[in-house]
């Protein structure tokens, strides 16, 4: 062995040690790193999570209770594991304020009866009644609770913001404060006889909600969410109080419409059709923000079906102003709408920015394809549904009916607090007010709107079934989660839909789809074969019915029918073999590509660089070699 083969293997002993020191020291340094390349970053903690997680002040107490047979069920596997990587990063996050516990519950243990008391629920995985545990169990040091019952598959796209959201509650616990002004009868009323919106008694359930009116001269710190609905003749120190709560950080979700029917059934006045402008109209022009009270809404895809009168007769015929929106008008990305199926809503009007307004707007409930502006004069004084329809004529399209506005907002009273209207003597604007005047929003603040105030009446979504009222559509949800999504931090409000960890290969899939048709169409050939000679022996039997013998020709024809059955059944497990193996072989050839061909190649262009270089190494020391051969010659 000479001197340069010596060499060589020093090399490789060498890159060898260095390779695995690089493991080593990595493996430590890098420990918590991550590289996120899928294509929705859903293994990426967004920033918003990150601060409500380093905001945390008591510590908080996580229980994960996850079966082992979840990883055995296609679908769900993969789906666990993400959400265990997620909460391992969220304690890592919190620099220690949240303590992880991983349990895995089997049936008839000590973890089960916990992971039952906090209310996780059971997934039946078998006949037998075998069952597996798939939730989450947050505590906090003041022994408040929440939990998610169920990671349930079709919420994967928003497991960031289930996750943040409960991470939030329980830094959070004390009670959301709701002040709702309102003209309509929404809350109970002993005195007028009263009974409260069926949308009002269960937001009762999660939120202190507070009703407050006449001359409001402050909206105190301690609200957290302005509910605002259909608001009349509200004074300018009222109407100054909300400004500021806007521009304090407050969050307001506010039902405007340009033709109240509730209104008019339940009060029993007319509407004033003269009027255009709406309570808080003085303050939406100058934050940018529209709800045009001229028009109203009709859509012939989405129209209710109604009874009317026609030529002297009853139709049943599409009302155009109200609408029962679908899936076709509703974020399907959005937290608050993603698992809403179906709102009614009752001559809505529609929201827009003005034009150099600098607030973003995200439609949450819009009109489909398919929308005429209906001149809402026509549709209070006289509305003629078989009409309406006679005339349609599409103008426009996916109107926002109920949507996020965010951003910074800027005072609607740029010349400080209005004067004042609860002294007589003195009615100049009130020093403290003043002292405490904002001509611009500290941060940035979100407000929702709804241009539609009917669509809270029970009327509207519920239908009377003797002593039930039955839910038609769930108008009560979407309100419910508009409070909800209002009452968490301002990023908390914009986490969106990710994608899913269980994603299909398309391609995959459309070459099983062609394998499939081709093997199917013979499939259904034998099956027809064998029902047709399934139906001749039937009917030899029948022939023969009260004959004690067959004759030897019926004997052979059933012999020969009973051959072609047993033929035929073989022939379809054939088939049925075929269409698995193709199946496979696709597999196949991609782990193939996957585990050893794209590692292969890169292997294979390493060894060629690495050859490359030796070469040029040897070529040099030989030409060297060489001049110092010639310069001694």
């Amino acid at each position: 062995m000479n001197n340069s083969d010596k060499v060589y293997i020093l090399k490789i002993i060498l890159i060898i040690i260095i390779f695995l020191s690089i493991n080593v020291l990595s493996a430590q340094i890098f420990k918590t790193a991550q590289l996120d390349l899928t294509n929705d970053k859903m293994y990426t903690i967004s920033n918003i999570t990150k601060e409500v997680l380093l905001d945390i002040e008591e510590p908080i107490k996580l229980k994960f209770y996850k079966s082992k047979a979840v990883n055995t069920i296609p679908g769900l596997s993969a789906y666990a594991n993400r959400v265990e990587e997620f909460l391992q990063n969220y304690s890592r996050l919190s620099r220690g304020k949240i303590l992880l516990d991983i349990f895995q519950p089997e049936q008839f243990s000590v973890e089960e009866d916990q992971a039952v008391g906090f209310g996780i629920q059971s997934i039946p995985i078998s006949g037998s009644g075998e069952v597996i545990y798939f939730g989450l169990a947050g505590t906090n040091s003041t022994d408040d609770e929440d939990i998610i019952p169920i990671f349930r598959p079709d919420r994967e796209r928003f497991l960031e913001y289930d996750l943040t959201k409960l991470i939030y509650n329980l830094s959070k616990p004390e009670k959301i404060v709701v002040s709702v002004i309102s003209s309509l009868p929404i809350a109970s009323d002993p005195q007028k006889n009263y009974e409260a919106w069926v949308v009002y008694k269960q937001a009762t359930q999660f939120f202190d909600l507070r009703t407050i009116g006449g001359n409001i001269r402050e909206i105190d710190e301690d609200i957290n969410i302005l509910l605002v609905v259909q608001p009349d003749d509200l004074s300018e120190t009222t109407k100054y109080a909300i400004d500021q709560f806007i521009l304090r950080g407050g969050k307001m979700l506010a039902f405007i419409d340009p033709h109240v029917e509730t209104k008019k059934r339940n009060n029993r006045q007319k509407e004033n059709v003269s009027e255009k402008r709406h309570g808080l109209y003085d303050l939406f022009q100058p934050w940018g923000i529209d709800v045009d009270f001229n028009s109203i809404i009709g859509d012939k895809n989405l129209a209710q079906r109604v009874t009317a009168i026609s030529g002297g007769r009853r139709v049943v015929t599409s009302y155009l102003p109200w609408l029962s929106i679908d899936q076709r008008g509703l974020d399907r990305d959005d937290v608050i709408t993603s698992e809403i199926e179906r709102v009614n809503v009752a001559s809505a009007g529609f929201i827009s920015l003005i034009n150099d307004s600098n607030l973003t707007m995200e439609p949450l409930v819009f009109s489909s394809k398919a929308t005429q502006l209906l001149d809402s004069d026509k549709v209070i004084k006289n509305p003629n549904p078989v009409q309406m329809l006679s005339d349609f004529k599409k103008t426009s399209s996916n109107l926002p009916i109920a949507a996020r506005v965010s951003g910074n907002f800027k005072t609607s009273f740029p010349n400080g607090p209005p004067n004042r209207t609860d002294q007589v003597n003195d009615t100049k604007p009130d020093p403290i007010l003043i002292n405490k005047h904002l001509n611009q929003s500290k941060e940035e603040t979100s407000i929702i709107i709804v241009a539609d105030s009917d669509m809270l009446a029970d009327q509207i979504w519920l239908r009377s079934g003797g002593e039930l009222a039955i839910p038609i559509a769930q108008n009560n949800d979407l309100f419910i989660n508009m409070l909800d999504n209002l009452s968490g931090s301002i990023g908390l409000m914009s986490l969106r839909g990710r994608g899913l960890s269980n994603r299909p290969f398309i391609l995959v899939q459309n070459i099983q789809k062609e394998s499939e048709l081709k093997y199917r169409t013979k499939e259904r050939e034998l099956l027809k074969n064998l029902e047709d000679t399934e139906k001749k022996i039937s009917s030899l039997r029948r022939e023969d019915k009260g004959n004690f013998m067959l004759s030897p020709s019926q004997k052979k024809m059933i012999e020969d029918f009973r051959l072609e059955i047993v033929k035929i059944r073989s022939q379809l497990r054939t088939v049925q073999h075929d269409l698995q193996k193709d199946i496979d072989n696709i597999h196949t050839q991609l782990k193939i590509i996957n585990i050893g061909l794209i590692p292969g190649i890169i292997g294979i262009v390493a060894i060629i660089i690495f050859l490359f270089r030796q070469i040029k190494y040897r070529n040099r020391i030989l030409d060297f070699e060489n001049k110092v051969y010639v310069g001694k010659k």
